[in-house]
């Protein structure tokens, strides 16, 4: 168990940690993505992500860490953060990308996003790491506004080709911040 604040605690995930994966993402990534989905189906997105398959997958990879995060005792979210993953538009840089940060609906606005991120740019400066990055959907614009006031600046855009997205929302946004 890391703790991040009084309040702020990160467990790792295991293998053995799959269903409770897939139970937490079931409640709290629908209300804010299901709308991203034809027929706010979002069962192509769980199998894909959070299926044994995939996390064996994902613990198996260097350099990353994939945390459960908890607030005042209770599981509200995931973090998985890969560590020296370049960006493509800035090879020459060493870099960290967030690959998955979600935290459940009641947990926003409670300043736990906020913890996570000087934490891992905290993480990130230990490894004299120059950027951070993410993606997101660009459909998200509070999560934008979100990036945009941690000091994230757009690299650039892309999109997601999964077939059961709806057209409109396929649209990301590739942003990144400067740590040296």
């Amino acid at each position: 168990m890391i703790s991040i604040s009084e309040f702020i605690q990160l467990q790792n995930i295991s293998i053995n940690d799959q269903s409770k994966l897939m139970s937490l993402m079931q409640r709290i990534y629908p209300p804010a993505y299901k709308y991203l989905w034809k027929n706010e189906n979002c069962d192509f997105y769980f199998e894909r992500f959070y299926s044994k398959t995939n996390l064996k997958i994902e613990l198996n990879e260097k350099n990353a860490d994939y945390y459960f995060v908890s607030f005042k005792g209770s599981l509200v979210g995931i973090l998985r953060i890969h560590f020296h993953k370049a960006l493509k538009s800035m090879p020459e840089k060493s870099a960290c990308y967030i690959n998955r940060i979600y935290l459940a609906e009641e947990a926003q606005g409670k300043g736990i996003a906020n913890e996570l991120f000087k934490w891992v740019e905290h993480k990130a400066n230990e490894k004299e790491i120059d950027i951070i990055w993410l993606e997101a959907m660009d459909s998200k614009a509070q999560a934008l506004q979100f990036y945009k006031k941690q000091g994230f600046l757009k690299s650039h855009e892309t999109h997601l080709n999964f077939e059961p997205l709806e057209d409109l929302y396929r649209g990301m946004v590739v942003l990144y911040k400067t740590l040296k």
